[in-house]
């Protein structure tokens, strides 16, 4: 491989520029050696070699409550409260959402849709989602906290608020 090096006013076409290996251009190893040519399954269970587990790598999307500002019309917004454990009742909470707030909302629930017979693919089942009037992501967060649902110290791993 010939590059050509400008010095002084004349090219030499002829010197030839060394490269530096990648080990000591400081990049490091980022992860498990992968093999392209593996016939494990990449999403079953972990064998050592080749692919991680996905769900060890990612881990479960069920232990966080997400809480979303989704867009209406103009400058009216819903914030969309999911995740929440079961053992609350999301009509009592969200009750007292509403009483705490000012502002109305409702329990709606993916598996009461009416696409039931759809012929696409099955859609995911997010279980019981509060839906509140206006922008309530920072309030619903702190109501969560102060009212003992979930510690400060588990808020912070716990509570995803999206958007910011």
């Amino acid at each position: 491989m010939s590059t050509t090096t400008i010095t002084k006013d004349k090219v030499d076409a002829t010197a030839k520029k060394n490269k530096a290996p990648a080990s000591s251009a400081g990049v490091a190893n980022l992860g498990p050696k992968f093999d392209p040519f593996d016939q494990s399954d990449p999403f079953g269970p972990s064998s050592g070699a080749g692919t991680p587990a996905v769900e060890a790598a990612v881990g479960k999307g069920t232990d966080k409550i997400h809480i979303r500002l989704q867009q209406r019309n103009g400058r009216k917004t819903l914030t969309t409260v999911q995740g929440l454990p079961e053992k609350y009742d999301p009509k009592k909470l969200l009750k007292a959402m509403k009483k705490e707030f000012a502002c109305n909302g409702t329990v709606v629930s993916s598996a009461d849709s009416e696409d039931e017979d759809s012929p696409g693919p099955a859609k995911p089942d997010f279980g019981k989602v509060l839906q509140l009037q206006g922008d309530q992501r920072v309030a619903v967060k702190n109501f969560l906290v102060s009212f003992g649902l979930v510690t400060e110290k588990e808020a912070k791993d716990s509570i995803v608020i999206h958007g910011y």
